[in-house]
C-alpha cells in the first residue's frame, strides 16, 4: 500500500488494483492541479467541512463518472451522484476492502458539536478518521492522524494513537492552523511514544 500526503487531509492511497483519494478539500487546487489525483477509481468524504470537501473537486470526479462515497451528511452536498455508507458498512473499491466507522467529529471552536464524520478502515490496515480522535474497538496498524484542530491537543492526538495500538503514524490535518508535523515526530521519539511517526511533505508518498 502506497500513501501520498496532499494539503489538509487529503490522501491518496493506492494498492496493487487501484486507488483511491480521501478527502480532497479546498486546500487541494490552492496547491495543486485536478489531472494529479483524476485518475482514482473512487472518492472517499469523511464528512461535509470544507477543508474536507470541495465542491468544485466533487463536480469534477461526478462529471468523470467517478464514484463518490460518503456518510448520508455529506451525501447531501454530493447529491444523487454518491454511494452512502453506515457506521460498520463493508465495501470494496479499487480492490481495496473498506469498512465505514462512524465517529464523532471533534468539538468545534465554540464547543458544539462537528458534523456526521465517517472514517475509512482500509485492508484491516489503514485507518483515515476524518475529523475524530476517539474510537472504541478498532485496532490498526497505520494511522492517519489530526494532530491538531479546533478541540485536539497533542496528548489527545497521542493517545488517539494509542487507542487504536498504531504502530504507524502520518499526521495529517495541520495546513490550516500552522501546526509543525516535525515538532510532534521529535516529541514522539523523546518521550518514547509505541509508534512511528512518518511525516510526509506535500505530494510525499510513503510505501506501507
Amino acid at each position: 500500500m502506497k500513501i501520498t500526503r496532499y494539503p489538509q487531509s487529503c490522501l491518496v492511497v493506492q494498492a496493487e488494483n487501484g486507488k483511491v483519494v480521501i478527502d480532497p478539500g479546498i486546500n487541494f487546487l490552492e496547491h495543486h492541479e485536478f489531472s494529479e489525483i483524476a485518475d482514482v477509481d473512487a472518492v472517499l468524504y469523511t464528512h461535509q467541512h470544507a477543508d474536507h470537501y470541495d465542491e468544485v473537486v466533487a463536480k469534477e470526479f461526478i462529471n468523470r463518472g467517478v464514484p463518490i462515497i460518503c456518510n448520508a451528511s455529506t451525501a447531501v452536498l454530493v447529491g444523487s451522484h454518491a454511494m452512502v455508507v453506515e457506521d460498520g458498512q463493508h465495501f470494496e473499491v479499487a480492490g481495496m476492502q473498506v469498512q465505514a466507522r462512524e465517529l464523532p467529529h471533534m468539538l468545534l471552536p465554540d464547543g458544539s458539536d462537528g458534523p456526521q464524520n465517517t472514517g475509512y478502515v482500509i485492508d484491516n490496515v489503514f485507518f483515515h478518521p476524518g475529523d475524530g480522535k476517539e474510537i472504541r474497538n478498532l485496532r490498526v496498524d497505520t494511522l492517519a492522524l489530526p494532530i491538531t484542530g479546533p478541540d485536539m491537543s497533542l496528548k489527545e492526538s497521542f493517545d488517539f494513537a494509542k487507542q487504536v495500538e498504531a504502530k504507524k503514524i502520518i499526521p495529517i490535518h495541520f495546513d490550516l492552523l500552522g501546526a509543525d508535523p516535525y515538532m510532534y515526530e521529535r516529541f514522539a521519539k523523546n518521550n518514547n511514544m509505541p509508534f512511528e511517526m512518518i511525516v510526509l511533505d506535500d505530494g510525499e508518498t510513503v510505501e506501507l
